[in-house]
């Protein structure tokens, strides 16, 4: 646990670096957050949602591409199955849970602009959408590496990676299940109260 808090800890650290380094994404990223602060017709919680989306992803953009300083003499890739530790599956599974928790919040928060006459069809096709997403920006930093050589291309990355962002999704769609029952059986509790005075 200790090993993994150090290399969210770095993480971080590369993201700063980088982003001092090399101010005109910064410049960049804050605009896009401004724009997003200064929108009308936004909730408070719809705005700060997009904006730790933006942020997470500039964070882990930053700091698997942009920040790495060494650079392989070779483009190298893997397209076998399993070929790291337990340990770095599990980080790599851990570092996109929270981009999955962020989506599915603003899913959560998002309405369709027409009437669906089955709202379960609609969150079913907003969750592949935002994983589809995820494993699409999991891609994108995968060829990065390789083209840039600063990583290698591993299939390994792209299915924990997605496979974070479906557990982050998940974990927030089972603590809202679970707050709607809590939610209901105190009405209930409270009506049946109300029903015996």
């Amino acid at each position: 646990m200790e090993a993994l808090i150090q290399d969210v800890i770095e993480y971080i650290n590369d993201a700063i670096r980088c982003a001092m380094m090399d101010p005109a994404a910064t410049l960049l990223v804050f605009m896009l957050l401004v724009l997003i602060i200064i929108t009308p017709g936004r909730k408070a919680a719809d705005r700060a949602l997009m904006a730790l989306t933006i942020c997470f992803i500039y964070l882990i953009l930053t700091s698997n591409v942009l920040a790495r300083t060494y650079i392989f003499e070779t483009r190298r890739k893997s397209f076998q199955f399993f070929t790291g530790d337990g340990y770095e599956m599990l980080e790599n599974i851990l570092l996109f849970t929270p981009l999955g928790m962020l989506l599915c919040g603003l899913d959560l928060k998002t309405k369709p602009t027409k009437p669906w006459k089955n709202m379960t069809a609609y969150r079913v096709i907003r969750f592949f959408i935002s994983i589809a997403f995820a494993g699409l920006f999991t891609c994108v930093i995968e060829i990065l590496q390789y083209y840039l050589q600063v990583g290698v291309f591993t299939v390994d990355d792209i299915l924990c990676n997605t496979t974070g962002a479906v557990v982050g999704y998940g974990l927030v769609l089972l603590v809202v299940f679970i707050a709607g029952r809590i939610r209901k059986g105190k009405a209930a509790s409270q009506a049946s109260d109300s029903n015996d005075q």
